[in-house]
């Protein structure tokens, strides 16, 4: 029997959907990944963003000082960098992308954390995009505003406008200043909502995290990443796995001993043992395996000295 067009593309779809569900846990490691990546952007981001507004600070006193525009560029790359464009898409609005696949609107009654997820890494994307327009604006239009207020500006900026309106005429009726730092005044407080979002994205992935401890990769991910750990939720892995194995953080090393050494890495599955065994000297798995890898290495060591 034939299927036809429909069918094959409703079994074509219900296939991508299963490669998908497979992979699932990569992907939820991806998201993490992704975050973490991000929101060091953003933080170097916010760092020149403070450098503008502190008075006296090589003399960026804020936002239109014309002193900051080399920072205002930096401030337009970084968020370049992290948003992307609609041909060239950055590894937010990936990770936006990748959220509404992990938790379509259809899963958010039975999902609480992901739908959470999923809207707050949205409305990053939705706040970056209107800062970036924004700071466009400030690094595109902004000096031209400054023009409108100094004496002589009438005479250079003629050329651009109708021979009929003066620039001190336009500006009486338009207020391009007002408009300009009006602007400002969304761009400050676009950059303190960014940075609201991220803490609160940051404190619900810290929370999901309590419910993922059959992810393999995503442990991994996080005693690979464990300074980035710290950093971020203020925790080493002994805390997250205490979390995350009902107060045994010895079993959270012990499951990343053994993804390691599933994968053949033993100096990496040896540490994550010891460090087991660091907690509990009596965790039974531990000791076993720090016996084995140790014997391992040892005669893989004696085996490369004698080629």
């Amino acid at each position: 029997m034939q299927l036809v067009p429909a069918e094959r593309a409703a079994d074509g779809l219900q296939g991508r959907e299963d490669w998908f569900e497979q992979r699932r846990d990569f992907f939820i490691r991806q998201v993490f990944d992704d975050f973490f990546q991000i929101i060091s952007t953003f933080q170097e981001l916010y760092t020149v963003y403070l450098a503008c507004r502190q008075p006296g600070a090589q003399g960026c006193a804020d936002l239109l000082n014309r002193k900051s525009e080399e920072l205002r560029i930096q401030i337009w790359d970084k968020l370049t960098s992290m948003v992307g464009t609609e041909m060239d898409r950055g590894p937010l609005w990936r990770l936006k992308d990748l959220c509404h696949r992990l938790w379509p609107e259809d899963e958010h009654p039975r999902n609480f954390e992901g739908s959470l997820i999923d809207w707050l890494i949205g409305s990053i994307f939705h706040e970056a995009m209107k800062l970036k327009e924004n700071i466009y604006i400030l690094n595109s239009y902004g000096p031209a505003g400054f023009k409108f207020s100094e004496p002589e500006s009438s005479n250079r900026g003629a050329g651009l406008l109708r021979r009929d309106i003066s620039v001190p005429r336009l500006a009486r009726m338009m207020d391009i200043n007002g408009l300009i730092k009006r602007i400002v005044g969304d761009v400050i407080s676009q950059m303190e909502q960014l940075a609201f979002l991220f803490g609160q994205t940051g404190y619900m992935l810290r929370t999901m995290v309590s419910g993922l401890s059959q992810n393999m990769l995503l442990i991994r991910f996080l005693v690979e990443q464990e300074d980035a750990v710290r950093t971020l939720w203020g925790e080493g892995m002994d805390d997250v796995f205490a979390d995350m194995f009902y107060g045994s953080a010895e079993q959270g090393f012990c499951a990343a001993g053994r993804s390691y050494l599933n994968g053949q890495w033993y100096s990496h599955a040896l540490a994550m043992y010891q460090r087991a065994g660091d907690i509990d000297p009596g965790c039974d798995e531990a000791v076993a395996k720090i016996y084995q890898l140790q014997t391992i290495i040892r005669r893989n060591s004696e085996l490369l000295g004698a080629v």
